[in-house]
């Protein structure tokens, strides 16, 4: 990091301790720890909003295809994270890089995600109305994980679980 700047380093460090953070929290893979997920943040965002793609938690044998999560907390759900399951999703993981364009059927969930080391976009579409006749436990709050359009000021890290 010698000769970098100031600004780039808080900012290496930010994400460097940001992901960790979401690490040791609360991302068990529950039977799924051979899989790799996703954690990104939006910078200098008031509402303090992290998302994760990950496998859905019910995962029970690795031979299964893997079922998608994208789960949101933020500052008013504190340490909750509001879950928003992707049936049928398939992200594309390469080297540095992860790529998901999602739409289901009704068009009540719509995410794409485009992570690479030249910058990261995250567009999220959700509607509760539509969407609760598909899935009757569907948490009311995923409204809150709408982004209002693609965010692009947002920190994104790819982790490999333990195989």
């Amino acid at each position: 990091m010698h000769g970098s700047s100031p600004v780039r380093r808080r900012r290496l460090l930010f994400v460097t301790v940001s992901v960790a953070c979401a690490l040791l929290m609360s991302h068990p893979l529950q039977g799924r720890e051979d899989m790799a997920f996703v954690t990104c943040r939006a910078r200098d965002d008031p509402r303090g909003r992290e998302f994760t793609l990950r496998p859905a938690g019910d995962q029970k044998t690795s031979a299964a295809i893997p079922q998608w999560q994208l789960s949101m907390r933020d500052a008013e759900s504190k340490s909750a994270w509001i879950n928003l399951l992707l049936p049928g999703a398939k992200p594309v993981f390469g080297d540095a890089t992860v790529r998901l364009s999602y739409q289901n059927a009704n068009g009540g969930r719509h995410v794409d995600l485009d992570v690479s080391p030249a910058g990261s976009r995250l567009d999220v579409w959700v509607d509760y109305g539509l969407d609760v006749n598909v899935e009757p436990d569907l948490d009311p709050h995923v409204d809150r994980m709408n982004t209002d359009g693609p965010l692009t000021a947002i920190d994104c890290a790819i982790q490999q679980g333990a195989k």
